[in-house]
């Protein structure tokens, strides 16, 4: 019989993500980790959540950056979302399309929606932290489809933006 955290991973391997790269500088150094745990989490004031696995790293340069950016991923962005997954692989390079803000972040331009934020508050749950970042700004790009997880593969779904399709 599988024990509870295991049919917890089963459950939640099947149920789809959007998948977001956190990036931030710290001591003038890029940092960046994949995500698919970002919600949205209130309007007053503006803020999401998302949860990290540890806290060193990418993830401890992101809890200790004074502010960092959320890139939502177009489907097209799937090889990115490996990279800034898997440790030693190429990030924050010329092809991949970066840029800096003028406040420092590392801003991927081709992201459908991008989201300057700061911490506003977290909780430790575990070996994880419950991340609750206020957003300091939303930066629109082209609308895309956005990129999926699940069960361990990324998926391409129908379009959804086109507004002529008709409705069901």
């Amino acid at each position: 019989m599988k024990n509870l955290s295991a049919d917890f991973r089963d459950a939640f391997r099947a149920h789809p993500a959007g998948v977001a790269l956190i990036t931030a500088t710290v001591a003038g150094i890029p940092y960046g980790l994949t995500i698919s745990s970002l919600a949205s989490l209130s309007i007053e004031p503006v803020a999401v959540s998302f949860s990290l696995t540890k806290e060193s790293g990418a993830a401890g340069a992101v809890l200790s950056a004074s502010s960092f950016m959320i890139h939502m991923l177009g489907e097209d962005h799937s090889e990115l979302a490996d990279n800034f997954a898997r440790p030693g692989a190429p990030r924050f390079t010329p092809e991949q399309g970066w840029s800096y803000l003028p406040t420092g972040e590392p801003h991927f331009d081709q992201a459908p929606v991008s989201m300057r934020a700061q911490i506003h508050s977290s909780i430790s749950v575990g070996g994880s932290r419950l991340i609750a970042a206020e957003i300091l700004q939303v930066i629109m790009g082209e609308p895309v489809q956005h990129l999926m997880y699940q069960n361990r593969e990324y998926l391409k779904l129908p379009s959804l933006l086109d507004a002529s399709a008709p409705r069901k």
